[in-house]
């Protein structure tokens, strides 16, 4: 990921916002990007080179994944860097985890969505 020098000195807080449908939209964009055959590449290649160590793996998947969430950040309003990860995290949960902050149930459809975006972030059905 980015590095957080220049970040400010306390945590980090949101400063983007996504509606429902517009996550949906960031999300079909991030996995489109995680399904180009050179990231699934690079993912499986990772995957072995940390002889399929998880916490090992997810470290240098953060670097890798940046490759593709950068543009698809900036394409989308967002940093570029720390700041626009966090951003993103923050919608991402917001919409598709369990409750909503308005207190309904994540959809379906989102929750389809980024579950098909997780399983090509990390490296497709196959895996690494």
């Amino acid at each position: 990921p980015p590095s957080l020098a220049g970040a400010p000195d306390g945590p980090l807080e949101r400063t983007m916002h996504l509606t429902l449908t517009l996550s949906g939209d960031f999300i079909e964009e991030l996995a489109r990007g995680y399904s180009q055959q050179w990231f699934q590449d690079l993912v499986h290649a990772c995957a072995r080179d940390c002889h399929y160590d998880r916490s090992e793996f997810l470290r240098r998947l953060q670097h890798i994944a940046f490759e593709v969430q950068k543009p698809v950040l900036e394409n989308w309003g967002f940093e570029g860097d720390a700041q626009g990860l966090y951003d993103m995290t923050c919608i991402l949960q917001e919409h598709s985890r369990g409750r909503r902050s308005d207190g309904s149930d994540a959809p379906a459809w989102l929750k389809e969505r980024v579950d098909s975006c997780l399983t090509l972030l990390y490296g497709g059905h196959e895996g690494g």
